[in-house]
């Protein structure tokens, strides 16, 4: 086996829940290579003592990492049984770290079509939701959303590279904005684990629509945030429900043209 040199890192995926040290590098190069197949479901994960040799760490470095990693779903170790991969049933989807080595091992397509149907599913309900219910400082905390959002059409000084992200980090906001006035720990837990791969959706819609340094397209994103917003401030939860269902199903065709350029 080729021996590999653990060295600390941040990772780009924010929100992941970050084990530093060696350890943490233990942890992220096995969480990968379960994620990629290295070791098949029910397949027993190589030997401790050979991963103190590959990896260049201690037993003990491996044990922890190994319980980690039984934390997360994702192996289950046994004396009269040894280490094995668990199926991905077990697999804790949501943790920010399995959502990071999923996209690191080649998975995001999976992972990007998982959260398009969360997103179906979920944010047409909020809209609406948002629309009937909203206090006056989540109402407000939506005009402002989506008067950022609205801005960087226009601002100026902005690189096309600096407004592209700017663009998705202000698409971010809204949706954010809109979601919080469901009153929701859990859905604002949940956003807040999803919101990096979210961001890395957006990016792959725009590349879809052909704006992968400039910003062609823009107008047809904003028209249909716009008719979202619009329902919203008239207080019509029908019309902001219907208007996200139409933006959430548009962002799974960018998507699946997106998952074509994946792919080359």
């Amino acid at each position: 086996m080729r021996k590999m040199n653990l060295h600390d890192g941040s990772t780009s995926f924010e929100g992941v829940i970050e084990v530093r040290g060696v350890l943490g590098a233990a942890v992220k190069t096995l969480g990968i290579r379960i994620v990629r197949g290295d070791w098949r479901v029910g397949e027993v994960v190589t030997k401790e003592a050979d991963l103190v040799d590959e990896l260049a760490v201690s037993r003990s470095v491996i044990r922890e990492a190994f319980r980690i990693l039984g934390a997360k779903g994702m192996i289950r170790s046994r004396t009269s049984d040894g280490t094995r991969v668990q199926p991905r049933a077990e697999w804790r989807l949501l943790d920010p770290d399995v959502m990071d080595w999923r996209i690191k091992a080649g998975d995001t397509e999976s992972l990007l079509r998982d959260l398009l149907q969360v997103r179906l599913i979920l944010e047409p309900g909020v809209a609406g939701h948002a629309t009937s219910f909203a206090t006056s400082i989540q109402r407000a905390a939506v005009d402002a959303a989506w008067a950022n959002k609205v801005s960087i059409l226009d601002k100026p000084g902005l690189t096309h590279e600096e407004r592209r992200a700017q663009f998705i980090s202000t698409d971010l906001e809204f949706h954010r904005a809109l979601l919080s006035c469901a009153n929701s720990e859990l859905l604002d837990q949940l956003f807040s684990v999803i919101e990096a791969a979210l961001g890395l959706l957006l990016d792959l819609q725009m590349k879809a629509k052909g704006y992968t340094t400039k910003m062609i397209g823009m107008d047809e994103s904003h028209a249909m945030h716009e008719a979202v917003y619009v329902a919203f401030s008239k207080g019509d939860a029908e019309a902001a429900q219907a208007a996200m269902r139409i933006l959430i199903q548009r962002a799974i065709e960018d998507a699946h043209a997106g998952f074509v350029l994946l792919k080359n």
